[in-house]
């Protein structure tokens, strides 16, 4: 049985690693032949370490810095638990280097090409946010910083010497003017940069990225709407590989549609508090909140109930 995985990005790469040293006759291509700077720098850090170790990957060689504070809008200040900023673009040059990129017909199709879906068919009523981001030398304390309104947030994340400053929401300009919001409030002043990429990202929860199977051609990752309702996308997606992995080796594969459903019970969660908000629906975002926090507390920020009604206030809603 031949397996062609399209895509090399975090889902593609692991899942690649995962087949071949399993001993699955496996491809892999992809359009790049780099990986570049674009955002996806933070992780959900207990998670990735776990999964990174079954390929024989340590996370902790790649991790650039451990921020202790979450600082939003200048005004409210979360503690960090446990997300950890690390070299992505590093750890996927690794991967890369044993790596030969080729494409041929195959018995089981891996469609691996996060916002582009280039496999699998395209989405009816899909949900694009644009991304744009920037490598920069800056003297701050190191934190997350963000600025957030209803439709997207700039962030700034320490990256060792360097900082990974950037935005994401529903156009291109939207999300310049973020990043100058962003400078204001914190004071992060426009010296230049290194890199400068522009992206894109989908926000839809897996229920809403059907199919998830057609045919021969099986989605992962973000192709299949694995980031969560804040944009972490890189946990689930390397999750959500592992559960494709699980079902192959077991001869499962009619599970796998339904085994993603079931995981990724959170994204839908927070998908639909992230969409109460910006429609106005306080009613539907308050009596979701509790469960939002709860998810979220155990996986990267330490936050309550009233953090984040301050928050929702601050944004106006």
């Amino acid at each position: 049985m031949q397996i062609q995985i399209y895509g090399a990005g975090i889902a593609g790469s692991y899942l690649y690693e995962l087949l071949s040293q399993n001993g699955f006759k496996v491809r892999i291509y992809d359009l790049r032949n780099k990986p570049d700077c674009r955002c996806a720098w933070g992780i959900a850090y207990n998670e990735a370490k776990e999964l990174y170790r079954k390929i024989g990957v340590d996370l902790d060689d790649y991790i650039l810095s451990i921020p202790k504070e979450v600082v939003i809008n200048g005004k409210i200040v979360l503690k960090n638990k446990n997300v950890y900023i690390f070299d992505r673009k590093r750890l996927l040059e690794d991967l890369w280097k044993d790596f030969e990129f080729e494409k041929a017909e195959a018995d089981i199709v891996v469609d691996a090409t996060g916002c582009s879906r280039a496999i699998l068919p395209k989405i009816e009523n899909d949900s694009i946010y644009y991304t744009i981001q920037t490598v920069e030398k800056h003297d701050l304390d190191e934190n997350i910083y963000v600025q957030m309104r209803k439709t997207g947030y700039a962030w700034a994340f320490p990256l060792g010497d360097r900082w990974h400053i950037g935005a994401g929401d529903l156009s291109y300009e939207r999300a310049m003017e973020l990043i100058h919001q962003l400078r204001e409030v914190y004071g992060i002043k426009d010296r230049g940069n290194e890199c400068y990429c522009k992206a894109k990202i989908r926000m839809l929860p897996p229920s809403e990225c059907k199919p998830i199977v057609y045919g021969n051609v099986y989605g992962v990752g973000e192709a299949v709407g694995c980031v969560s309702g804040g944009g972490e996308g890189n946990a689930p997606s390397l999750r959500c590989a592992w559960i494709f992995y699980e079902c192959l080796a077991n001869d499962k594969l009619d599970e796998y549609e339904k085994r993603v459903l079931e995981e990724f019970w959170w994204i839908e969660e927070e998908h639909k508090f992230v969409r109460a908000v910006q429609e106005g629906k306080k009613f539907t975002a308050l009596r979701l909140l509790p469960k939002v926090v709860s998810i979220e507390s155990k996986r990267s920020i330490q936050q309550s109930v009233k953090d984040i009604k301050n928050l929702l206030n601050l944004l106006r809603w």
